[in-house]
């Protein structure tokens, strides 16, 4: 789903993964083909977070298979490995390089994120080297799972010399705020209070994530939203709420 408008960046938001049982009867037909719901899904929104790529670095069979699936103009997020970000702690090279030889065959991917173990503290010239390492594209983003990363100021420094995106994120544990850092923005909603990824969100509380995201687009931003609520279908349908919240915020 996108809109135009008197948008100067492009709105892109979809969900994190679309391959999932329960959304069968909910968001995908009854009897359609497994195989059939990622160009299901692509009738709905013009963009999805590709989620499997942090547990595992996905067959190349499985990468032109999205390729084929997905309608021409289709965008793509990835996220990095856990062995690099989890096990090895941004201190894997040869890892990295295997994974972006690996999703670069992926038609339209335009971003990948990487996301960083909680028990990762603020440490600034480890992430200066990680992004020094990466190669120019596609974008990437970066989603800071402990609060010493928002308490300095040079965290958003760094982010912003590499064009690489602070990742917004909706989570009862960390902070709602998130600078700009690149000529694009990246948010995840994950759910709140005790009910992570099992939550539905109300306007309420999407409309000040939505004016922040206006606020990108109004400035020439991409802003790439995702919603990772997966439990029966919420991230679908409040994914399809804030795209008319951001419409209506920009005008």
């Amino acid at each position: 789903m996108k809109y135009e408008g008197n948008m100067k960046g492009r709105l892109l938001v979809g969900t994190s993964g679309w391959s999932y049982d329960d959304w069968v009867g909910l968001v995908y037909p009854e009897g359609l083909e497994r195989t059939q719901w990622l160009a299901y899904y692509a009738t709905r929104f013009s963009a999805v977070e590709i989620n499997v790529s942090f547990y595992r670095l996905p067959f190349e069979g499985m990468v032109r298979g999205w390729s084929q699936r997905a309608p021409e103009g289709f965008v793509f997020a990835a996220k990095g490995s856990r062995l690099v970000t989890h096990r090895m702690r941004l201190r894997a090279p040869d890892q990295v390089a295997r994974f972006y030889e690996r999703m670069q065959q992926l038609k339209g991917l335009e971003v990948v994120l990487w996301q960083l173990p909680p028990s990762l503290r603020c440490d600034l010239a480890l992430l200066d080297e990680f992004l020094s390492a990466l190669p120019p594209a596609p974008r990437c983003a970066v989603e800071f799972r402990h609060r010493s990363w928002w308490e300095s100021e040079e965290t958003a420094n760094i982010l912003c010399r590499h064009n690489a995106a602070f990742c917004g994120v909706s989570h009862p544990r960390l902070p709602p705020s998130f600078p700009f850092t690149a000529d694009f923005c990246y948010v995840r909603f994950h759910g709140l209070g005790q009910r992570l990824y099992d939550y539905d969100y109300s306007k309420e509380e999407m409309a000040p994530v939505a004016g922040r995201v206006a606020e990108a687009i109004a400035s020439g931003r991409d802003a790439y939203v995702f919603f990772n609520n997966d439990y029966h279908a919420n991230a679908v349908k409040n994914a399809e709420v804030f795209n008319e919240l951001v419409r209506q915020a920009v005008g």
